[in-house]
């Protein structure tokens, strides 16, 4: 009987902690709401709700701009304040840096907003904590926060033309493009230099390059847009699997002192897993040079 009581005392502690943390969040909820609705009404703004909660406006609709759906490029200009205007985040829209994001590849604030949007499309997007950092903190980020997001989708790209674009951007024409997919130039040419083969230990220079900038950090510690991921001069055994499947195809093609183009489709690429900075479905581009092989 004693255990039985305990039992019950307990489900009771339990049942009372819940209720006051349900009490918190509505209250939470309550305040975010209130917080909006000031806002709303001191900048006279008419903003529509959606299901979730987020309050938004569309300032420059485009009916025929294509809707980004899963694997696509969203690239965008966006800029994150809290509603007294405290600037969180942004792109330079002035020097033409854009974000990009693979849609579908992560789970971020900005999903909700852009599935708003099509390609051409701007607006405004109030958040509240629950839809944003809930009670996290950051420096410029109080718990529970409203969030204030201007967002503006310049384009909407499927991986193939993704690949044609980096054939554009890096002047690439009359490529090889072989069944796997993969694009491939010879930039410069030594046929007299050794063809690379299986098993080889193969030692390459090379850039790779997604298509859109990542937010990096220059010498002199200013923001820049950088599209290249990775760089530098390594060593590998070809045909063996040690790298992905493009870059030892493309390289399997080369000879010793030569230097190619390599436009990698995400399939002979890091595929739907991605790998670090690099995010799933992303076609790569790489510059690549055989500097030597044993």
């Amino acid at each position: 009987m004693k255990n039985l009581v305990n039992f019950f005392i307990c489900l009771s502690l339990l049942g009372g902690m819940s209720s006051c943390k349900f009490d918190e969040i509505n209250q939470t909820e309550s305040d975010n709401q209130k917080e909006i609705e000031g806002y709303m009404s001191r900048s006279n703004l008419k903003l529509q709700k959606s299901p979730e909660g987020m309050y938004y406006s569309i300032n420059s609709a485009n009916s025929s701009g294509k809707q980004a759906f899963n694997t696509d490029l969203v690239k965008f200009y966006y800029k994150m304040t809290l509603l007294d205007g405290t600037k969180i985040d942004s792109t330079a829209k002035s020097l033409g840096q854009l974000k990009g994001m693979v849609w579908g590849a992560t789970n971020t604030i900005l999903n909700l907003p852009i599935s708003f949007l099509k390609e051409g499309e701007s607006g405004l997007f109030i958040l509240p904590s629950a839809l944003a950092f809930g009670g996290n903190s950051y420096t410029d980020i109080p718990a529970f926060s409203v969030i204030k997001l201007e967002i503006d989708v310049v384009s909407v790209r499927t991986e193939a033309e993704q690949l044609k674009d980096f054939q554009t951007l890096y002047k690439i024409t009359n490529p090889e493009i072989f069944p796997s997919g993969l694009i491939f130039k010879k930039l410069v040419e030594n046929p007299k230099g050794a063809a690379i083969s299986g098993g080889q230990s193969v030692k390459v220079n090379y850039t790779g390059r997604l298509s859109y900038g990542n937010l990096k950090y220059d010498a002199a510690m200013k923001v820049i847009y950088d599209t290249a991921f990775d760089s530098g001069t390594f060593t590998f055994v070809a045909g063996t699997g040690g790298v992905i499947a493009g870059f030892d195809e493309g390289i399997m093609k080369m000879r010793v002192g030569e230097k190619a183009a390599l436009i990698i489709p995400s399939k002979i690429g890091y595929g739907t897993n991605g790998s670090g900075t690099i995010p799933p479905n992303s076609p790569l581009y790489f510059e690549v040079e055989v500097v030597g092989a044993l």
